[in-house]
């Protein structure tokens, strides 16, 4: 039996007449491929972030026994997982402020929706409608210095705090040296953040959970959610 060839395509006419333009077309078209991915991956999925300062110590940025003031610990953000389920207590979170959008800040979730937040006697009380008269809320997770010492900042007079449907209410874990939702996200010096909207945290300003750390290499480590 005789066999028969089959036309070449037009794609494999125009690489044997210009293999150069060929190969740099198909190095081209890698090149996209690989930016669409890279983008669509830290745009919707995962993306690299790094903790500075020292408002999650011991948890974060504890880096050779010493709490880092600067840039430390490298992190994986999971932007996928508030897709298909909402932010829950003890998730660390990092997120937009509200007042300045082009930083990216990173907190533990203490309060959520609807909840009363109230600091009594350095300890966190919550009341829901599961507890409508409050629990303290354990939080293991605290160092021996921070461990009962959640205090209203010195230019705050609440101490209670509503959170609005929507919102949260978010601290970092070295309670002594955050800037959080008790001080609106500002300096200790904003006395404007008294019983202010501007306590809490929307959904929206939420860019994702902080899933696992990366470097130094002798921290590699998941991130685990804390045991209430």
């Amino acid at each position: 039996m005789f066999e028969t060839k089959k036309d070449k395509s037009w794609l494999d006419r125009f690489q044997d007449k210009h293999p150069v333009l060929y190969s740099f077309g198909d190095l081209l078209l890698n090149i996209l491929i690989i930016i669409f991915l890279v983008f669509t991956v830290r745009t919707y999925l995962i993306s690299p972030f790094q903790v500075s300062g020292p408002s999650m110590c011991d948890t974060l940025n504890q880096i050779k026994g010493t709490c880092q003031d600067s840039f430390g610990e490298y992190l994986i953000v999971n932007k996928a997982v508030y897709r298909y389920s909402t932010p829950e207590r003890g998730d660390i979170i990092v997120f937009r402020p509200p007042h300045n959008t082009e930083d990216f800040y990173i907190k533990r979730i203490v309060g959520l929706p609807g909840e009363t937040v109230k600091l009594q006697n350095g300890k966190v009380y919550i009341s829901n409608k599961e507890h409508q008269s409050g629990y303290e809320l354990p939080e293991k997770y605290l160092n021996k210095n921070n461990k009962n010492q959640t205090l209203p900042h010195s230019a705050q007079l609440v101490t209670t705090y509503e959170v609005p449907q929507g919102m949260y209410f978010v601290m970092g874990d070295n309670r002594k040296k955050s800037t959080d939702s008790r001080t609106c996200f500002r300096g200790i010096g904003d006395r404007d953040c008294n019983n202010s909207v501007n306590n809490f945290l929307p959904i929206s300003n939420i860019e994702g959970k902080a899933w696992m750390v990366l470097w130094p290499f002798n921290k590699i480590r998941v991130l685990q959610d804390p045991a209430y």
